[in-house]
């Protein structure tokens, strides 16, 4: 196993994982200061974690700030909440918000040492996290709550112009080409880093809210200003471990792949090489991803003793759950973006099957009965799975600029008549071996332009180079009538889903497969789009599903 590797090599790694692979839970800032009153407050932020240890967690990553520069403790380098007055302050979607963190505020409250001391009063690891270049402030940089005093003092010293098209506000973030700028975010980590010397169990540099640091064509360049940042930080950390006997690993969350991070000036590589770093998470902007290629980043990190963690988000794209019986009462209901334990199951196992070493959820809620979610998750980690899961390709959706800070994704990808189109699909296990056995495996294709079951229409799928179905699929094929959300900047919605049985549990691999669509003939009005395309997995289904 890899982790009994790591820990043979290098026995005095600072590693989060004690006895299998570790979970850790990304906890948003913002839930810090939530009552009326300061003492309301510390009684919220405390039964949050108290909550938090009820879900057997590991470890805690909690966001020291809102964004970049507003702070949740009193800090002397940054800003903290009503360190100014704006026409926010009297907006009813922040009034209340801003009022109950300015109380905390003045009162001296110290949000992640609330966090911490309670965390370890239940024996859960405490992580503080800061998020590097957080751009959530420059849809109104003058007057939002989010803005900080030092970037309304160096307006000079932003980008100027986005490196991504369609997202004018990225051009506010602050330039790391900037010394000042640099040195700016080490005086708060630094700050910070003293501050809970003798309470972390280790740092997090978030590097992926957001992205982007140097305007366009300047990232290969401004790297190694990142790169000393990077190594300053390594440093200081190993000097308080050290201090404190204890571990206190470094952990970085980066874009999706080596490319994106090399896009945005990240020098992954050196950082794994340089051994600056213990734990890196490579993660989406913002949803669940089943087939992100972190195997290139478990292959470089292998050799240094690195850590690979996954990462979970409790978002996905738009999609019905899958089921057994595919027929209209499937598709009936509304749709949304919350994924269900089946799908986080089939993600995690994706992960972990590539190498990872643990997981990260991030910006993740549990729903009110959080016990299916755990166990799915647990399964996930331990590589047993037991309950239905869902192996999906991940589609491109809501702020994703492929190529930039995210990898393209396979889907959607238009049909053409004759032409076959080839995708890839990871299944995280091997199907045929698995205990207990599942009653109905289904491969599953979401098309949009194909929303009238009746017209003709005729496909040919094969799966590593197996045939499943060649001709018409009128018997196959049912239109989805629940609603969708979500606008023109999401997929394409899916109008109809095709799905065939795979009865013989050899045929899907262990990791990639080749799924083959190729059209033969349609009638449709409009376009075809291929827009989904699953695996799933049913351990429980009937005599009446489809065969």
């Amino acid at each position: 196993m890899r982790l009994s590797l790591l820990i043979a090599l290098i026995p005095l790694a600072t590693s989060l994982v004690t006895a299998g692979p570790a979970l850790i839970h990304n906890l948003d800032g913002d839930l810090s200061f939530r009552g009326a009153t300061p003492e309301a407050s510390v009684i919220l932020l405390r039964e949050l974690i108290d909550r938090e240890a009820a879900l057997s967690l590991d470890t805690v990553c909690w966001s020291i700030g809102a964004g970049s520069d507003i702070l949740y403790y009193p800090t002397k380098v940054a800003s903290t909440w009503g360190w100014r007055r704006t026409k926010y302050n009297d907006d009813p979607r922040w009034k209340t918000r801003i009022e109950k963190c300015r109380i905390a505020t003045n009162a001296g409250l110290d949000a992640p040492r609330i966090v911490g001391e309670r965390l370890h009063e239940h024996g859960l690891k405490f992580i503080p996290s800061y998020r590097m270049n957080d751009a959530h402030f420059t849809s109104d940089p003058i007057d939002y709550p989010l803005t900080g005093r030092f970037w309304m003092e160096h307006q000079d010293m932003t980008i100027g112009v986005s490196p991504v098209a369609g997202f004018d506000g990225y051009r506010h973030l602050l330039n790391y080409a900037r010394d000042d700028v640099r040195a700016y975010r080490l005086s708060i980590l630094f700050e910070a880093m003293d501050r809970y010397e003798n309470l972390m169990d280790g740092f997090e540099l978030d590097f992926n809210r957001f992205q982007i640091f140097f305007p366009p064509g300047e990232a290969e360049r401004g790297g190694p200003l990142i790169t000393e940042m990077v190594r300053q930080v390594s440093q200081r950390l190993r000097t308080l471990a050290k201090k404190h006997g204890r571990s206190m690993p470094l952990i970085v969350r980066v874009p999706p792949s080596i490319e994106n991070c090399a896009w945005a000036g990240l020098e992954l590589k050196k950082w794994l090489q340089e051994s600056l770093i213990d734990i890196v998470i490579p993660s989406p902007l913002m949803t669940l991803q089943a087939d992100i290629p972190i195997d290139e980043f478990v292959r470089n990190a292998l050799p240094t003793g690195v850590q690979v963690f996954g990462s979970i988000y409790g978002r996905g794209g738009y999609n019905w759950p899958f089921s057994a019986i595919h027929d209209n009462h499937a598709y009936a209901d509304e749709v949304t973006r919350d994924p269900n334990a089946a799908q986080i199951l089939g993600a995690i196992l994706n992960q972990r099957r590539l190498g990872t070493d643990g997981v990260q959820l991030f910006n993740f809620s549990f729903p009110s009965d959080p016990q299916p979610m755990l166990a799915a998750i647990r399964e996930g980690l331990s590589q047993k799975p037991s309950r239905d899961r869902r192996y999906q390709i991940t589609q491109a959706y809501f702020l994703d600029s492929e190529n930039s800070y995210e990898y393209r994704k396979q889907l959607p990808a238009a049909l053409q008549s004759g032409e076959p189109l080839t995708l890839r699909l990871l299944v995280g296990e091997d199907l045929s071996a698995s205990t207990p056995k599942p009653e109905y495996v289904g491969l599953r294709i979401g098309l949009h332009g194909a929303n009238q079951s009746d017209a003709p229409l005729a496909m040919r799928v094969k799966m590593n180079d197996h045939e499943l179905h060649s001709g018409d699929v009128a018997t196959r094929l049912v239109v989805t009538t629940g609603r969708r959300h979500g606008n023109g900047t999401h997929t394409a919605p899916t109008e109809a889903y095709i799905q065939i049985q795979i009865s013989d549990l050899n045929l899907p691999r262990v990791g990639w497969n080749d799924v083959e669509v190729t059209l033969q003939s349609t009638n449709q009005s409009k376009p075809l789009q291929l827009v989904e395309l699953e695996l799933g997995v049913s351990i429980s289904s009937s005599e009446n599903a489809p065969q």
